[in-house]
């Protein structure tokens, strides 16, 4: 299992604004991060950036008097974050009057089509942050059925896992964190999905997958979806839907121009708190 390095950042004046900057800025260079007010903490997979390389990028996020110079590093070990989750952030959500997503240890009332249980621990997605519950939104509204469906960076799996209760033929799921790679494994199965298949690597396996899939998702970050969109398109055929997210406003023209290079049309964007979910089809 993997080691992650944690920045903890408190960002200045205007905070709200400093914030974005500070999250996007930070996810160009493959942090996944969460705020709290003023307060940023931001994580990496240990060896993905030398500590040297964190604290180049910290300094010059200081040196645009973007946040204080008091911030600090550490080393997060691996371990189960369920109580973690249950104390103080994850509570069951309603996404589109049709999909509960709730953990194993929680006990509500509400009835939906679609219920899925995810015990996040270290993976990213329990339908909270405004990407996940946006590209969520896409999969209830495109027509899945007998669709073949890439899960690209999977996370906990919910996206995928959604996919298939509403009626995909198939889904295949990619993460390149082996920490992700088994909660996802272990989400599938207290789902009870026959059709999910779990691979562990990067952007290089979907070669494998030529001209396989009808709709292909990936809510990532700018810099990976940028370097990686490419590769997503020789895995499409006309017609396949393409649904990005993870990254902001100020983002969507360079998206857009690089979709555009491999024949992606744009169709339409979904926008919660700045953060955006857009939508192409392969010409």
């Amino acid at each position: 299992m993997t080691n992650y390095i944690e920045v903890s950042l408190t960002a200045c004046e205007p905070v709200e604004e400093n914030v974005e900057i500070i999250s996007a800025y930070l996810g160009d260079f493959g942090f996944e991060g969460t705020a709290e007010d003023e307060a940023i903490k931001a994580y990496i997979a240990e060896g993905e950036k030398t500590m040297e390389e964190i604290k180049i990028i910290i300094d010059e996020l200081i040196e645009k008097q973007l946040c204080f110079e008091q911030y600090s590093i550490d080393i997060i070990k691996p371990k189960n974050w369920n109580e973690e989750w249950e104390k103080n952030y994850f509570q069951p959500i309603l996404i589109g009057n049709e999909c509960l997503i709730k953990s194993s240890f929680h006990k509500t009332d509400i009835q939906a089509k679609y219920e899925i249980i995810i015990d996040p621990k270290m993976s990213f997605g329990t339908g909270h942050h405004e990407t996940t519950s946006m590209m969520a939104e896409y999969l209830l509204e495109i027509d899945l059925k007998d669709k073949v469906v890439m899960d690209m960076g999977t996370g906990t799996g919910i996206l995928g896992i959604l996919a298939s209760m509403i009626g995909c033929k198939s889904v295949i799921g990619i993460d390149n964190d082996s920490w992700c790679y088994e909660n996802a494994q272990e989400n599938i199965e207290k789902n009870n999905i026959p059709n999910f298949e779990m691979v562990l690597g990067d952007a290089g396996m979907l070669k494998s997958y030529p001209n396989m899939f009808d709709v292909f998702i990936a809510n990532i970050n700018r810099h990976i979806l940028l370097a990686d969109i490419h590769h997503y398109v020789k895995t499409m055929n006309p017609g396949s839907v393409l649904l990005l997210s993870g990254f902001y406003l100020d983002d969507l023209a360079d998206i857009r121009t690089e979709c555009e290079k491999y024949g992606l049309v744009f169709q339409e964007n979904k926008m919660k708190k700045n953060w955006v979910c857009a939508r192409f089809i392969l010409n």
